[in-house]
C-alpha cells in the first residue's frame, strides 16, 4: 500500500484443516516476512461480527475504521454467517514494531 503499509487481503484454510494452528501460523509467517520488509504497518478488512473478527483480535489486531455497507455494495448476493447477515466491514490494523 506504500509508505510502509502492507494490506492482507485473504487468509483462508480448507474446512478439514482448521483448527490446528494452520492459521495462525500462515499470519505469523507472514507478518514475519513483511517486517522483514520493512513493513510497519499491516491493515485488512473484515466482518463486524464473527470468527474472523476474534481470530484477527486475538493476534492483536484494532479497529480503526467502520466501512458502512460495504458488504451490500461490493457483493452480488448476501453474505450470511450464523443467521445474520453482513453488512459494514471493519478496516482492522497492526503496527509492527
Amino acid at each position: 500500500m506504500g509508505d510502509g503499509v502492507a494490506e492482507i487481503f485473504n487468509i483462508s484454510v480448507a474446512p478439514s484443516f482448521q483448527q490446528q494452528g494452520i492459521g495462525s501460523r500462515l499470519l505469523k509467517f507472514a507478518l514475519d516476512a513483511l517486517f522483514d520488509k520493512r513493513i510497519r504497518r499491516v491493515e485488512l478488512g473484515t466482518g463486524t461480527f464473527g470468527y474472523q473478527l476474534g481470530y484477527y483480535q486475538r493476534h492483536g489486531f484494532r479497529v480503526c475504521a467502520v466501512v458502512v455497507d460495504h458488504f451490500l455494495k461490493n457483493y452480488p448476493g448476501p453474505i450470511i454467517e450464523n443467521g445474520i447477515q453482513h453488512k459494514d466491514m471493519l478496516h482492522l490494523y497492526l503496527d509492527l514494531v
